[in-house]
């Protein structure tokens, strides 16, 4: 039986027998390649490299965006923290990354259901349009503010975390994280791994802070459980809001 090839584009794309299309030059900063992506490229001797940095395979033909001469082309503080390596040695089928317009259909269909809305602070815009959550699309990505990932997992968007700073004008080393996700992903033990990774992370790459805070309904036991898990502690009601609790983790 005669193999079949896959021609490589000048752009060094492919389209793989499920459709999808792989990027073979994309960033290293877009993380390491998800399991169907490495047996398709080994099946068919697409040269690869292995990243010590992210634990995982990459194209050979991989930008080198974490380079120092890369770091000093950047533009914000904010968006070279953004492309800092994304992935956890111990579960490499998550990886973070910022939304991005292409997204914009998977983003209404998760964040566009009531349930996920019901232990936010916000209220639920029902409906969500695309033409509102591009806009939060773009709110996310656009101030230093915070810090707003998409959650993939095995290549997939499954949720956002989010660590905002400046909480607390009396204590800048104090930071809040949150997180969602789709309702088609909950019960599957994706809570308790992101925020474990997600309070790793903010820590490793935010020297200043000393502290993270929960905010969680007081309602929302499932939440409480995967904060508890994580190591967060009981800190009692949010003073601001006694509708909420506090749960909070030190460095």
């Amino acid at each position: 039986m005669t193999k079949k090839t896959y021609p490589i584009t000048p752009a060094a794309r492919v389209t793989m027998p499920c459709g999808e299309e792989l990027n073979l030059t994309r960033p290293r900063s877009e993380g390491v390649m998800s399991d169907q992506e490495l047996a398709f490229c080994r099946a068919n001797d697409i040269s690869l490299a292995y990243d010590p940095v992210q634990i995982g395979w990459i194209s050979a033909l991989a930008e080198d965006d974490f380079s120092p001469t890369f770091r000093k082309n950047e533009r914000s503080k904010r968006s070279a923290v953004a492309l800092m390596p994304q992935v956890n040695a111990l579960h490499p089928q998550y990886r973070l990354r910022a939304w991005t317009e292409h997204d914009l259909s998977t983003y209404v269909d998760m964040l566009d259901d009531p349930e996920v809305w019901a232990f936010m602070p916000e209220a639920y815009p029902d409906p969500l349009t695309p033409e509102a959550a591009a806009a939060l699309i773009e709110l996310s990505n656009a101030s230093n503010h915070h810090q707003v990932f998409a959650v993939l997992r095995n290549a997939k968007p499954v949720g956002q975390v989010r660590l905002l700073f400046d909480i607390d004008p009396l204590n800048p080393a104090t930071a809040e994280i949150s997180y969602w996700l789709g309702r088609t992903h909950w019960g599957k033990g994706i809570g308790s791994d992101i925020v474990k990774l997600f309070t790793k992370r903010c820590f490793n790459d935010n020297i200043g802070i000393t502290k993270l805070i929960a905010r969680v309904h007081r309602d929302n036991g499932a939440s409480a459980a995967v904060l508890t898990k994580a190591g967060y502690m009981l800190q009692g009601h949010d003073p601001k809001d006694e509708g909420w609790t506090l749960f909070a983790q030190h460095r």
